[in-house]
């Protein structure tokens, strides 16, 4: 009543919560209850309060889905990346497919992961180099069925000299398989000449070497992508 007579006073139009629609978290120190609006979800019947604006939020992540657990955390992660997430910890399990279907209708991006994210360090990673962090796929490390190796991936970049380290190596694993490629080439190329002066070609014995060769490069180069 108080919302709609201030309507009725004022050009203001409010944004009322739908309270059917709210769930149980801790937002700050205790179990208060959350409540969606239009476009925000809120905390106002005490203090502390919060207003959460879903369309100021990058991405919505589920932490602490696991088998057997009976809460889990939800934190908002802002375009802004100069804030700070906002964590609604210890929510009931059983709320967890209607806030999915809620962010889902809010057009908000979520992910879920069975672990809580250490925020400082990730987003010190983020502010460092934001175009490197999406051109290595941005927050899909929190989806889909690559959780496990795009988290090692950005743990690896999180410590610095072990992601740095690993770059090195890779460049040289990719400067030897240039050498053995012109090893290849030359050996091709001795291969060439002998076919010129030997009408018969390769041998046997040479034609198993160059396979082995090549099976050898093929595995290294598995491993390489494999280690990735």
């Amino acid at each position: 009543q108080f919302a709609e007579k201030v309507m009725e006073q004022s050009n203001i139009e409010v944004d009322i919560p739908f309270r059917e629609l709210g769930f149980n978290g801790v937002p700050f120190r205790q179990n208060v209850l959350m409540q969606p609006t239009t476009e925000c979800l809120v905390h106002l019947t005490d203090t502390p309060f919060l207003v959460v604006t879903l369309p100021d939020v990058e991405l919505a992540l589920l932490e602490r889905v696991s088998f057997g657990l009976k809460n889990f955390d939800l934190v908002f992660v802002f375009k802004n990346h100069n804030l700070q997430p906002v964590h609604i910890n210890s929510i009931p399990m059983n709320s967890l497919e209607h806030i999915k279907d809620w962010l889902d209708s809010m057009d908000v991006a979520y992910a879920e992961a069975p672990v809580n994210f250490n925020w400082n360090n990730l987003l010190k990673v983020v502010k460092e180099d934001p175009i490197g962090f999406y051109e290595m796929g941005g927050w899909n490390f929190a989806r889909g069925d690559d959780v496990e190796q795009q988290d090692e991936e950005h743990v690896s970049s999180e410590s610095g000299s072990e992601f740095n380290d690993e770059q090195f190596n890779e460049s040289e694993s990719n400067e030897s398989d240039f050498e053995d490629d012109e090893e290849f080439d030359e050996d091709d190329d001795a291969e060439e000449d002998e076919d010129e002066e030997d009408e018969d070609g390769l041998d046997w014995d040479d034609l198993e070497e160059q396979t082995r060769r090549e099976e050898k490069e093929k595995e290294k180069k598995r491993i390489l992508l494999e280690g990735n």
